[in-house]
């Protein structure tokens, strides 16, 4: 039997957590967690960590522990411990929805049904609207088995030397440019970010300001250009 695994990095507290994941669980996912912090319930793999390792770099670590460990585990779902699943359809129906259209599990599917933007800002700033956030970034993907095993020349399923930022951006443009993104208007993966109650990052929980600000925002976002600009390298598939 086919299983679809919830792996993220998780560093809200225990009771915030403990109730992300049980929503997860009622619709039929496994979940594997990098886990700072006390213990959490509701998970089938979790691994202590003392440090925020990054969120491209703790998805691929989980994933990879994933699908060596549970032959059966055909989709990964990235994101973190503020993303909601889908309500109203199990793991298992999306997933079968999955491979029938990749026609296995080399692809990656992003739901955007949850349509949170900036569309009064873009508009402001850019003279147009930009849609959701979710339209432009791969930020909750569901990532197939020999998306993970061949991405990447073998390395993926994502580039990790992002620490927190633009990983998503790159996944999106890499999976497109490999003919193998699919977008999913009628799925809701809510994101519940600190940016929906407020737009002054001081309001935001501590922990989330490192990733987003100062020099790991510069990083991430001068690399990502960098490597936008030549096409992404390392970004081929392993050949089947």
């Amino acid at each position: 039997m086919r299983s679809t695994w919830f792996c993220l990095p998780s560093c809200r507290p225990k009771a915030e957590a403990d109730a992300c994941f049980a929503k997860w669980k009622a619709l039929g996912y496994r979940i594997a967690i990098l886990r700072q912090g006390d213990a959490v319930d509701n998970v089938d793999i979790q691994i202590p960590t003392p440090a925020y390792l990054g969120w491209a770099k703790s998805t691929n670590i989980l994933a990879k522990h994933v699908i060596i460990n549970d032959r059966h585990a055909s989709w990964i779902v990235g994101g973190g411990d503020d993303y909601c699943p889908d309500l109203e359809h199990d793991a298992s129906l999306i997933g079968m929805e999955c491979v029938n259209h990749f026609s296995g599990t080399f692809g990656v599917m992003q739901p955007t049904g949850d349509r949170w933007g900036d569309e009064a800002r873009s508009r402001a700033r850019y003279g147009e609207d930009r849609g959701a956030y979710i339209d432009r970034v791969a930020g909750s993907p569901w990532m197939g088995r020999e998306w993970i095993e061949r991405s990447y020349q073998g390395f993926g399923p994502m580039w990790d030397g992002y620490h927190h930022c633009f990983a998503d951006e790159e996944l999106q443009e890499v999976a497109i440019k490999l003919g193998v993104f699919w977008q999913r208007r009628d799925l809701v993966q809510y994101h519940d970010h600190a940016g929906r109650k407020s737009q002054n990052i001081e309001d935001w929980p501590p922990h989330l300001l490192p990733a987003i600000t100062g020099a790991n925002w510069d990083r991430d976002k001068a690399m990502f250009a960098d490597r936008k600009g030549k096409g992404f390298p390392g970004h081929e598939a392993l050949p089947l």
